[in-house]
């Protein structure tokens, strides 16, 4: 198989009405879902504090969806992100039964492709003398291909240096494997692997370099239908948080691999002799020319270069998904509760009592969770996002239900207090100010009031336990 770019051997026949309307269809389809409609996007690039760009920042510089209508979920606390600012106006909320992981996720897309469909009608009504779209086709194609290569860079860099999905937590250690929801089961299982995270990333950074050269584009668009397509139906099986832009990668991939497929079908399938000619725009301009390798080199000096600088920036001083401020110095660990009183009244240890905690860990940051027998609206996120806050960072809480609650805490030192606030946005109200003392290396003894407003005091004695997974 043969392939010739040069202007003057493309194919220029004409195009059928019905492939005229279908590129019209799809073109404004994808332009819609690609090309941020919202001034906010291109305000920012004024306003960003350059010369402290943060990882947090790449984000929303990458674009932003089409979406004026909002898919929820009608119960509190299952939409929480961990603090990101709900700052959005939506033409509609919606509250499908699905929640927002069903069929019903995909409105803003149908939407897009109703704006598509009549969009096209008007086109081709103003345009009715047109023989082809081959120089559209080229650069909605270019455009694709980068809109998935800056929007892949977050997910691609997260693996590559491995944050997306830390080590697990010892609340996640020491929390029964049927208490996780489906979703962060699914995110958990990479935090036993680093070496896959790290691999898959790489595989990631090779479709984003395969996307960004056009003789590459092929094969970075197929592998991103394979790979990035997998992460989708995962997704959906899991009701993961990314199945919206997994499966815009495979879509994506889909509408740039279409047009070497039927080169390749009589290449591979019929085994002819096949001559596949494409299109490319010449850019025989000066003004084309230096403007195309100064776009070219913006793209690959941001989305690249400076996006994995400031993953590996990340990764090794302020992973965006643990806590950063310290715990309770030389606590941390999972403690027994020897004695529980209520009132001061003691409460013997009974697995269904609806009051009483029944394990604690301390984190080496400064999150405590207990587990108590008693119901709760669980984080419907995985811990996604990227938040300054440590109260704000639920990747060991969010998906975590069979009654661990999970608090943040700050530490008056000198006068050994404790503030605790419940780490779930569900209970963002639940605040904690308990007294401290430590008898001995491996007791602690805490007291004040709960989220009732009850006394509580409670004897913490730790446990000497040997985690497998971590054995070497």
């Amino acid at each position: 198989m043969s392939t010739d770019l040069t202007p003057g051997a493309r194919a220029q026949r004409s195009w059928t009405p019905l492939e005229k309307y279908a590129f019209r269809t799809f073109f404004i389809f994808f332009f819609v879902l690609i090309v941020p409609l919202n001034t906010r996007f291109y305000t920012q690039w004024f306003t960003t504090e350059w010369s402290n760009l943060h990882i947090r920042d790449m984000g929303r510089l990458s674009g932003s969806s089409f979406s004026p209508i909002k898919v929820s979920s009608d119960r509190p606390g299952a939409n929480d992100t961990g603090g990101i600012p709900v700052s959005r106006q939506y033409l509609l909320t919606i509250y499908p039964e699905s929640g927002e992981f069903g069929l019903a996720s995909y409105i803003n897309w149908g939407l897009a492709f109703v704006i598509g469909l009549l969009g096209a009608v008007i086109w081709t009504l103003a345009d009715r003398k047109r023989k082809s779209y081959n120089t559209l086709y080229y650069f909605l194609v270019t455009g694709i291909s980068y809109a998935m290569v800056i929007q892949l860079q977050g997910l691609t860099f997260s693996k590559v240096f491995p944050t997306q999905m830390p080590d697990l937590a010892l609340t996640q250690l020491n929390t029964p494997f049927g208490d996780f929801v489906a979703q962060k089961l699914y995110w958990i299982q990479f935090s036993f692997v680093h070496d896959y995270e790290i691999f898959a990333g790489f595989a990631e950074l090779l479709i984003m370099l395969f996307l960004f050269f056009r003789q590459t584009r092929a094969l970075g668009a197929a592998l991103a239908l394979a790979m990035v397509g997998n992460i989708a139906f995962a997704n959906h099986a899991y009701d993961g948080g990314i199945h919206l832009a997994a499966t815009f990668y495979a879509l994506g991939g889909a509408f740039v691999l279409w047009r070497y497929l039927p080169a390749l079908w009589r290449l591979i399938v019929k085994e002819e002799d096949t001559e596949w000619k494409s299109h490319y725009f010449p850019f025989a301009k000066p003004w084309q020319r230096y403007g195309r390798i100064a776009f070219k080199a913006f793209i690959f000096g941001f989305y690249f270069v400076t996006s994995g600088y400031l993953h590996w920036y990340n990764y090794k001083h302020d992973s965006y998904k643990v806590p950063s401020r310290p715990g309770l110095a030389g606590a941390r660990g999972l403690y027994e509760v020897t004695e529980f009183k209520v009132n001061d009244q003691v409460v013997p240890y009974s697995p269904v009592d609806s009051l009483r905690w029944q394990d604690v860990t301390f984190e080496k940051w400064s999150t405590l969770s207990f587990t108590v027998f008693n119901t709760f609206v669980i984080h419907g996120e995985a811990g996604r996002g990227k938040q300054f806050k440590d109260v704000d960072r639920t990747y060991e809480s969010a998906g975590t239900g069979g009654g661990r609650r999970h608090y943040y805490y700050e530490t008056d030192t000198v006068n050994q207090v404790m503030y605790l606030q419940n780490k779930n946005k569900a209970y963002q109200n639940q605040k904690l100010t308990l007294k401290y003392s430590r008898p001995g290396h491996d007791r602690i003894i805490l007291q004040g009031l709960n989220e009732y407003r009850d006394s509580i005091y409670v004897i913490l004695d730790r446990k000497n336990k040997t985690y497998p997974l971590y054995m070497h």
